[in-house]
């Protein structure tokens, strides 16, 4: 729940009444309609906001939200499941700057507001192990509205200044 407000304070976009439904199943209500489904309301949110994705992008975020949402919170209670995780994401980093591409969009913002609390608890040797991972956050983090709402994620180290030094 709190990823969908942050997502909706990043795009400046209000959410709606969250609240989850017999299913356990996050619901809002968005223009007199209700949203169902993780996935499904970051993406209305995405559209209210005015931002267009192509068909491509828009499978490929559909597919990585269900993807957090289905596996978010057991990482965020079982460190080796989380460690797992964040590998998997790592690996989808390896040839790409963004999640679904070379932009930034809706999706890496949510999935960082995902991430953020589990990157921030590795040591620093495991975030210089995840480096695909670790630069993804940097150029994430460093968008103007990202951090706004939270502390951004210490990866200042010697090892990811020089592997990951730019930022989009």
């Amino acid at each position: 729940m709190e990823v969908i407000k942050l997502v909706g304070k990043y795009l400046n976009v209000p959410v709606g009444p969250l609240c989850y439904n017999t299913d356990k199943i996050p619901t809002t209500v968005l223009d007199k309609q209700s949203v169902e489904g993780f996935a499904t309301i970051i993406l209305h949110l995405t559209s209210k906001s005015g931002y267009s994705m192509s068909q491509e992008e828009l499978l490929i975020s559909y597919q990585w939200l269900e993807h957090i949402a289905m596996y978010s919170n057991q990482a965020s209670s079982n460190p080796t499941f989380a460690k797992n995780f964040l590998q998997g994401i790592n690996r989808a980093l390896e040839k790409k700057s963004y999640l679904t591409g070379n932009n930034l969009t809706t999706t890496d913002i949510a999935v960082f507001y995902v991430v953020q609390p589990l990157v921030g608890n590795l040591t620093i040797l495991e975030q210089e192990s995840l480096l695909h991972l670790s630069r993804w956050c940097k150029h994430v983090q460093a968008q103007p509205k990202v951090c706004s709402h939270c502390a951004p994620i210490p990866l200042n180290t010697l090892n990811l200044h020089i592997l990951a030094p730019a930022v989009h």
